[in-house]
């Protein structure tokens, strides 16, 4: 039986299945009715599939909550935001893969041939890494923006973990120190101003001569495993990550 002939519900499941949005966007366009159902039924089969093709899920969704939160209290008497919820969560990881593309231009990590043997490329495990602290920074830059969700903000740092403080750290100091915000059509501007108050927060939070003070120690890893002292997110790099654990 021609997929088209099955009843609309069940194209739906179908839909929901698919293992990646590349196979969504491809069976909508296979013919008009396929399509509609899609537009039909889109914010229901974009979170079956989001669940599962995207590593980020979870930290994705902490940010929307924390952007429909920050939304609903400033502006209360507003009507609701032009892009829907999973229009929204698009948008933002649009944002995500720009901003990771940018950090793996200016890192150059393919040219550590010596620390990364065969397959020098970023990997799809590093830019999780990087995207999940992205999102975190993003999170905290939305909730200490708004005067009433700042105590969450720092409950949000408090929460994190030494790994999750050291991404933290390291993508904000490569978002205000290091990027040109040339991140073509995805909409992410690091130089809106709203960007300036999570990188204060994570650099008074994480602030290694407060810490080194305090008995922690900086760990130091050579530039040729860290380009331009980046390196929390390699994979290359993941050993020194205990040292972090032990120390901070």
């Amino acid at each position: 039986m021609p997929i088209i002939d099955l009843p609309p519900e069940i194209i739906c499941q179908i839909f929901q299945f698919t293992a990646d949005f590349s196979v969504v966007n491809a069976l909508a366009r296979t013919s008009r009715a396929l399509h509609s159902i899609w537009l039909a039924n889109s914010p229901a089969i974009f979170f079956a599939v989001a669940v599962r093709a995207l590593p980020n899920f979870s930290d994705a969704e902490r940010l929307i909550a924390a952007q429909e939160e920050a939304y609903t209290t400033a502006r209360p008497d507003f009507p609701a935001p032009s892009l829907s919820r999973h229009e929204r969560f698009l948008f933002n990881a649009r944002c995500a893969s720009a901003a990771c593309k940018h950090w793996d231009e200016i890192c150059q990590v393919h040219n550590l041939d010596r620390a990364r043997g065969d397959n020098p490329a970023l990997r799809p495990s590093e830019r999780a890494r990087f995207k999940r602290s992205f999102y975190h920074l993003w999170t905290l830059s939305t909730l200490s923006n708004t005067p009433s969700l700042r105590p969450q903000a720092l409950k949000f740092l408090a929460a994190c973990d030494p790994v999750e403080l050291a991404g933290l750290d390291e993508i904000a100091a490569w978002a205000d120190g290091y990027n040109e915000n040339e991140f073509g059509d995805s909409g992410l501007n690091f130089k809106d101003p709203t960007w300036n108050a999570a990188f204060h927060m994570v650099g008074q939070y994480c602030a290694w001569d407060k810490k080194e003070n305090s008995g922690h120690r900086r760990i130091s890893v050579g530039g040729d495993e860290a380009p331009l002292g980046f390196w929390v997110f390699f994979d290359h790099t993941q050993h020194y990550l205990g040292q972090i654990r032990a120390h901070w």
